[in-house]
Formats: structure tokens, C-alpha cells, sequence
């Protein structure tokens, strides 16, 4: 009987079984740590295990039972998986050796170690702990290829899928090759037929070198047979290894359907280029087309005029509703225009097409006549998905997908909206590419109903690449909110790549003295959890020309759902469970929440043993006598919670998300710096929980850097609000961040900067909100944060309750950095938020920022090299670290 089951049965005895049969299984599964702990590491690829390391590196195993006499032996990995050695490597090869540990945690949760220099580069590696007694830890890899996901998710036998061309991605960690002659390669194996076919991955013109550690791509044969395949890639010397969750789809080249012409004299009398409102003809050709099981509606080169006046008479406003396998086409961007006529709905904005899935736009350019005063009057060009007909479907909860959606080489100017999904339906296999987008308002807005509780919102396997986004005239300067290019709610297995957003185009303003720019870029927020996500390649320029913050690339927890008020102890876990103390909330967004509203979250664990770990809630349930709730995660955990001071906590996350090789532009020209709130722009913001997270390689030019954000809020006033954001194995890596939006004043912000905080409240004191940061191999010059460090730890709230001293962020390592032209004198204290000096690292706090590890960051006319008062923190000083930002003193 499994170990829920058997615990269930044992409580159901009475008080005095009850209280037996949590003795046991605290001492089972929990119990009171012995003397000396049994040694676990976190091991299981993808879940804040070791990834990646070069030479000379520094690494962070995150574990327990470790002892101040343990080893850490390495070897290099070969095509079948092995053991570990039989006994401690004497010395140090390419091969083999052990890497010296430079620092343990205190609690012992952590090691960090220096990879030697004679491990080869790029090359992959198995590492152990080994403790004295000779008991080896379970094997952890670094360097090896990881596939995660494969994009697009469907591919045709012979014919393209939206413009993409017949290339294959598949996005992980750690896929790049040492060379052209050693090329990634990627097995298709299909079933029942078993056939195989084997690709190599392949360079693409003008991709960051970065993104090819991320995503490598392949050529598609010229013909595949039908079916579905599973996805492996192998790099040489190695064995193969299989994408777990997902597989790609081979589907027949799609049938010829009859097409439609919106001037064939059957449908009417319509003719382009006349002025006469060709609505008529236009719905004429969407029921033809439907009553054919599917077809094309071809709109002919010509200016074609629509009006929704008609077809939105009635209570609902969804313009043409577009059926179940209809494709609108048009002879090309630039040669097919429909332009929308007719006054702004006074109820609400109508969109001028809704598409019921299965369809595709292409090809076509889309106008407004109308000039818009408001974000209120902004209606959108497409709608995904209907509205419920009867407001019992809301009770009743049928939200069927919106799929297989297909916009693509479009153009769309002087509109409000592009592309919303105001109904809040869930979006599988939407393909966004190619287009030219320029909304009043906000080109892609796609976050998801919070009203909608009873279905979660997805993005699923989804594609939005190649696109233009371009800047309109909205903005508010009370609300200090402005045009921005996309806000996605949600996503899994998303491919985000390859856009641009220009903020220095005017071409789609309404009057030529509107202010250019947008308030923000691309910008995501929490519907539901945004997992599997690659942002990569993307072009932005001018993000805070407008107004607001200006995110260049915004990750942010707003419409995220908590589980619990604050984080619960942990009583009980086992291999796949973990029992929680308290009651979930029965409510989110103000509405009951169904039975199982809490599948999908995530449970992290933030005090205890096995800190650190995140893990997907796949089924729970509760039990109102012990007011206990007991969750099943997936996959099993590395190292069992519990333990004295244990806590989890329950919410939505980022996890997986890969933004790597994106642009930044914020100089000016060709910007102009005129954002009306403050100094902001070009930020990439983890306003977010977020686990396994990466930004890497990554430049910015005068913009606001980088921001990730550590807190916790327990409600301690009317308006204070319940929350946990929680960085767990955070990468920051290879970016070059190149000035600041302004450097005069102390109201700009810049750098690489970690802010934290937590609520006053001694009832419910904070955990630890950041542990095993990694912030290397960054260039950072004349771009500081808002206390003045290039790398810059700052509270930015409360301290917690009293004394404040609390742990904040854990085994933060940074290292190989370059900081440099952080001299002279501080900036005007125009915000007076009290930056003094010009400085290379900055980590402060009252004993806040805990077991930090630094180690050859280069300063270079930086007036403070080094500010720490963090609690433990470790500087590593080699001979001839002369010039070392945490060595200054050094010979």
C-alpha cells in the first residue's frame, strides 16, 4: 500500500491512532534529524541540479549530510552511463579528479566547489560527493545535452508551416557543439512503423552564438512519412537522449479546399477599390465557406471596406466569426487591403474577425478608420476564441481550446488592438509570424480571464517569431501607462524569437507630435505558470520612450494564485508527496475555486531539508480534522522536506524559461530618453518567482540592466497583499551591459541588481526568497544599481519584522565578472534613495545576503571595488588577484 494511502487509513482511528500515526510517519518520512545525515544531492536534471561549467568556474551543489571531510571526484561522461570510480582519482586529468571544495553553507544545505583547470571545456562531466567513510552521493552531470522540448510542435509531410520553412528546433540546455565537424544530431523515431530519421544540427545566419547553446536547428527532410515521433539528440561520444514530455507530430499535407473569392459575383456584388461597404459579401463567403466543411475566403488585391455595425446588432460583439476550418487569404501584405469602418462600439471593443480555431490569416493588411482617444476604445482587429453564449457556461465550465491558429505575414497599422483573447480561452499550437504590427494600443494581448477559474490558461506549444512591432499614440500619463508590444499570460512551450520591436518608428503614430516609443516591450504575467519558454534573438529598441517602466523584457507575478496565506510547515513527505500544515484557499479572483484548481502549481520548498526544490503538483488532497492538505508532485524529490523550521510554499512560477541573445537599444539616437515617469528603459525584469531560470548573453546599451526581485508578503494591513517570490537556481551569465538609461541621477537604475524585502510581521516571519544565484561571466561598465554597485544587492522594502536581520538570499556566487568605469562622484540625489559612491559589487542588508562566494570579478577604475555586508561571504584571492574587485588589498 503506498505510504498516502497507508497514512490515511491509520488516521482514520481516532485520537489516539491519529496522534500514533504521525509519530510514525514524522520518524519514517521527517523525523528528527540524526546525528550524522545521510549525504543526497539534487540530482535530477532540469530541477535545480548543477547544469553547465567551464574551468575555473565556480559550481553550487545543493544537498544534505555534507561533512567538512567530503571530496568532490569528477569524470568525464561516455556514451553509456557509468558508475562512479572505484576509488578517489590521485590526480587531475581531462578525464578525471576531484575539484576542491572552496566554501560550505552553514546550515550545511550547499558546497560550492572551483572546477580545475584541467577539465576540457564544453565537455560533459558526472560529479560525486564522497564522504569520508567512502559513501558516495548519487551522480549529478554538468555540460550535458539536456533536450527539453522540440518547436514547432507539428510539421507537415512536404509543405510549410506558417512561414517557418522545413526547420526543426529543439530548445534545452547545453546543446551546442565544438565545431561544424562535430554537429549536434537529432533522431526522429516514429511509431508503429519505427521509422528513423537522423538530422545534424545546423548554424543559422545571424543567430547569437549564445542561442545555439539553447536551441540547436535542423533541416527537415523534403518528405516525412505521417505520424508521431519521438525526439533525441546525441553529440559525439555520448549516448542519445530523448525529449520525455513531448514528441512531434507529422501530419499530412493539409487538402486543397475550394476557395471563395469575396468578388465572385455569387456572393454579391462587391469590388475593391470603390468605397461601398463589402460586408455583405464578406459574411456571404465565411457561411459559403462554411457550409462547405471548410474552405478559403480569398480577399483579392484592392482595398476592400468592412463594417461590424451589422453583425454586431446583437448582445454579443464579435464581428465576423470566423468557422471551424476557414482560411482567410489574401493576395499579399502589400497588395490586399481591408480597412475597417464604422463608429467604436459604446458598450465595449468589438473585434472585427473572431476565430473559432483551425483557421489561418495570411497574407492580408488590416486598417482602421477610426482615430482612437483611449486604451478603452482600442477594438482589436482579431479575437481568439468566442464568448460564452449564457453565463451558465461560466458555471458550468466549458472553455474548449482554441487550436491550430495560423497569422501569418500580415500587416496591420493604425489599428487598436491586433490580437486579444478577451474571452480568456485557452490557446493551443498558435502560430504569430512574420506580421507587421502597429497598435494604438497593444499589438498581442494575450493574459489570460482571471475571472475564468475553473480552466487553467495556456499557451501551449505555441510560435510567435519574425514579427515587426512598431509603436502607437496611446498614453496615460496618470496611470503612466503607454503602447506596449505584447503581454502573454501564460506559456509552455513557447517559442518567442526573432522579433523586432523598433520604439524609434513614428510611421504609426496618429499625429506626428505624439511621443514615440512604448511604455514596455514584451511583457508576460501569471495566469497560469510560464514553463518551457524560449525568448532568444528578439530586437528592442526604445522600450521606455513612452511612459512607465519600460521593461524591454518584463517577467512579472501579477495574477499569480498562493495556495496558502504565507508558507506552511511541512509535517510529512515521502518519495512523491509532501504533507503541508493549513487549509488551501478556497477562493481566487474572488470566486470559488473548483476541487482541483491547485493541479499544475508548483510546491517550493523554502525552509528545511531539501531547500531549494520545486516540484509540479499533479493531485492533492485534504483532510479538514488534521487541517492538513498532502500533495503529489512530479518527478520524485532528490532529497525528502521536513525537518526543524520546514516551510513550502504553493503559487504559479517561471521555470525554464530561456531568454538568451536578445538586443537592447536604448542610446540615444535613436531613442530619446523622454519618458515622462522617470529615467527607465530597457530593463529585462524577473518580477517573478522563477526556478531554473537563465538570462544569458544578452546585451543592453544605456537601459536599465537587469533586475530580478526576492520577497515575501504575509497581509498585515487592509491592502497588503499575500505573496512569495522565490528565485531558485538562477543563472545570469555572458550578458554585456553597456551604460545606463542616466547616469547623472540616482533615480536611474542599472546593472545587475537583486532587490529583497519581506512584510513586517513577526507571526509569520520570512524564508529564505533566494538561494544559489549564479551572476557570472558579465560585462558591466558605466551602469550601476540604485545604492551604486555594477552587481548591486539592495532592500527594497521592509526588512522583515524586527531586528531585520534575517537571511534573505542563500549561496549567491558571483564570479569572472568585469565590472568597470564605475568612478567619480555619486550621482544628483534627485530621489534621494541614498547612493553614496560609485562601486564594483555592493551586497547589503543587516546580515541579509548569506555564504556568498566571490572570485576573480575584474574592477577597473571603479571608486569601491568591493562593498559587503553580508554575513559570511567569501573572497576568494588566488595569487595576482591584484585588481579583483573582492581582492583590491591583495598583493
Amino acid at each position: 500500500m503506498p505510504e498516502v494511502q497507508r497514512r490515511g487509513h491509520l488516521w482514520r482511528h481516532g485520537a489516539a491512532a491519529l496522534l500514533v500515526s504521525m509519530l510514525w510517519v514524522s520518524t519514517l518520512c521527517v523525523g528528527a534529524p540524526p546525528a550524522a545525515a545521510a549525504l543526497h544531492v539534487l540530482h535530477t536534471p532540469g530541477y535545480e541540479s548543477p547544469v553547465r561549467g567551464d574551468p575555473d568556474d565556480l559550481l553550487m551543489i545543493a544537498g544534505t549530510g555534507f561533512e567538512a571531510t567530503d571530496r568532490v571526484v569528477y569524470q568525464a561522461m561516455g556514451e553509456a552511463p557509468a558508475s562512479h570510480p572505484h576509488s578517489i582519482p590521485a590526480s587531475n586529468t581531462s578525464d578525471s579528479g576531484t575539484a576542491p571544495i572552496v566554501q560550505r553553507n552553514n546550515p550545511p544545505y550547499a558546497l560550492t566547489i572551483r572546477l580545475p583547470d584541467e577539465m576540457a571545456k564544453g565537455r560533459a562531466y558526472r560529479l560525486w560527493v564522497v564522504t569520508a567513510k567512502g559513501d558516495w552521493s548519487e551522480p549529478m552531470a554538468i555540460n550535458d545535452p539536456r533536450p527539453q522540448w522540440v518547436t514547432p510542435s507539428y510539421v507537415y509531410s512536404t509543405a510549410d508551416v506558417a512561414g517557418l520553412g522545413r526547420l526543426l528546433r529543439v530548445v534545452g540546455r547545453n546543446l551546442a557543439v565544438s565545431g561544424p565537424d562535430e554537429p549536434l544530431e537529432i533522431r526522429l523515431r516514429g511509431s508503429p512503423d519505427k521509422l528513423s530519421y537522423t538530422l545534424t544540427s545546423r548554424t543559422v545566419p545571424g543567430e547569437p552564438e549564445t542561442v545555439r547553446e539553447y536551441a540547436a536547428t535542423a533541416l527537415l527532410p523534403n518528405n516525412i512519412t505521417p505520424g508521431v515521433y519521438s525526439v533525441g539528440v546525441r553529440r559525439k561520444g555520448l549516448g542519445w537522449v530523448e525529449i520525455a514530455d513531448q514528441k512531434l507530430e507529422v501530419r499530412r499535407d493539409p487538402p486543397e479546399l475550394r476557395t471563395f473569392s469575396l468578388d465572385d459575383p455569387a456572393l454579391g456584388a462587391c469590388r475593391p477599390d470603390d468605397s461601398a461597404d463589402d460586408s455583405a459579401c464578406f459574411a456571404r463567403a465565411l457561411e459559403a465557406a462554411r457550409s462547405a466543411g471548410g474552405g478559403i475566403v480569398s480577399i483579392p488585391a484592392g482595398h476592400w471596406d468592412l463594417t461590424t455595425t451589422t453583425v454586431n446588432a446583437g448582445p454579443v460583439t464579435e464581428g465576423f466569426v470566423v468557422p471551424d476550418n476557414v482560411q482567410l487569404r489574401g493576395a499579399g501584405d502589400k497588395v490586399s487591403f481591408i480597412v475597417r469602418h464604422g463608429p467604436v462600439n459604446p458598450r465595449r471593443p468589438d473585434a472585427l474577425l473572431t476565430l473559432s480555431g483551425h483557421n489561418s490569416v495570411v497574407g492580408l493588411s488590416f486598417s482602421d478608420d477610426v482615430r482612437f482617444e483611449s486604451q478603452e476604445q482600442s477594438r482589436p482587429v482579431i479575437q481568439l476564441g468566442t464568448k460564452p453564449p449564457l453565463a451558465d457556461e461560466f458555471k458550468s465550465g466549458r472553455w474548449p481550446l482554441v487550436e491550430d491558429v495560423v497569422i501569418s505575414g500580415n500587416r496591420f497599422v493604425h489599428v487598436g488592438r491586433v490580437i486579444t483573447d478577451e474571452p480568456g480561452r485557452p490557446l493551443a499550437r498558435l502560430f504569430i509570424t512574420h506580421n507587421e504590427f502597429g497598435a494604438y494600443y497593444e499589438a498581442l494581448h494575450l493574459p489570460g480571464n482571471t475571472a475564468v477559474v475553473w480552466e487553467p490558461f495556456q499557451i501551449t506549444d505555441s510560435v510567435i517569431r519574425g514579427n515587426r512591432f512598431i509603436p502607437g499614440s496611446y498614453l496615460d500619463l496618470h496611470l503612466h501607462q503607454g503602447t506596449i508590444a505584447s503581454e502573454l499570460g501564460a506559456a509552455h512551450h513557447l517559442d518567442f524569437s526573432d522579433n523586432v520591436a523598433d520604439g524609434s518608428s513614428t510611421e504609426n503614430l496618429q499625429n506626428p507630435d505624439d511621443p514615440p516609443g512604448f511604455r514596455a516591450a514584451f511583457f508576460w504575467n501569471m495566469n497560469n505558470s510560464v514553463e518551457f519558454m524560449l525568448v532568444s534573438a528578439n530586437h528592442i529598441a526604445c522600450s521606455g520612450d513612452k511612459d512607465g517602466d519600460g521593461e524591454a523584457l518584463g517577467f512579472d507575478g501579477n495574477s499569480n494564485t498562493y495556495g496558502f496565506v504565507g508558507t506552511p510547515s511541512i509535517t510529512a513527505a515521502g518519495r512523491d508527496w509532501v504533507t503541508l500544515s493549513g487549509k488551501l484557499l478556497g477562493e481566487q479572483a474572488h470566486r470559488p475555486v473548483p476541487a482541483n484548481y491547485y493541479n499544475g502549481h508548483w510546491v517550493q520548498i523554502v525552509a528545511g531539508t531539501g531547500f531549494g526544490q520545486t516540484r509540479k503538483i499533479v493531485s492533492y488532497t485534504q483532510d479538514p480534522a488534521t487541517s492538513t492538505v498532502t500533495l503529489q508532485i512530479t518527478p520524485a524529490w532528490d532529497i525528502l522536506p521536513g525537518g526543524r523550521g520546514s516551510r513550502a510554499s504553493v503559487q504559479r512560477q517561471h521555470w525554464q524559461v530561456l531568454v538568451v541573445g536578445n538586443n537592447i537599444e536604448h542610446r540615444s539616437p535613436p531613442c530619446h530618453k523622454s519618458n515622462l515617469t522617470g529615467p527607465n528603459g530597457g530593463e529585462i525584469s524577473i518580477w517573478t518567482p522563477s526556478a531554473d531560470f537563465v538570462v544569458a548573453g544578452n546585451q543592453q546599451f544605456d537601459t536599465d540592466g537587469i533586475l530580478f526581485t526576492q520577497g515575501y508578503s504575509a497581509p498585515f494591513c487592509p491592502n497588503c497583499g499575500n505573496g512569495l517570490a522565490f528565485q531558485t537556481a538562477l543563472e545570469i551569465r555572458d550578458n554585456r551591459i553597456e551604460g545606463e538609461y542616466d547616469w547623472s541621477s540616482d533615480c536611474g537604475d542599472a546593472g545587475i541588481r537583486g532587490g529583497f524585502g519581506a512584510s513586517p510581521t513577526p507571526e509569520s516571519p520570512p524564508p529564505v526568497v533566494g538561494f544559489g544565484t549564479s551572476i557570472s561571466h558579465n560585462f558591466i561598465s558605466h551602469s550601476d544599481g540604485p545604492r551604486g554597485g555594477g552587481i548591486d544587492f539592495v532592500k527594497t522594502w521592509f526588512p522583515g519584522p524586527p531586528p531585520g536581520d534575517w537571511a534573505f538570499m542563500e549561496n549567491v556566487l558571483i564570479f569572472h565578472n568585469q565590472v568597470q568605469d564605475m568612478e567619480g562622484p555619486p550621482p544628483f540625489a534627485k530621489c534621494r534613495i541614498g547612493q553614496r559612491e560609485r562601486s564594483g559589487i555592493r551586497i547589503e542588508g543587516q546580515d541579509n545576503i548569506r555564504d556568498s562566494v566571490l572570485y576573480r570579478n575584474r574592477c577597473e577604475r571603479v571608486t569601491v571595488p568591493l562593498f559587503d555586508t553580508g554575513l559570511r561571504t567569501l573572497k576568494i584571492c588566488p595569487a595576482g588577484s591584484r585588481g579583483n574587485c573582492e581582492c583590491a588589498d591583495a598583493p
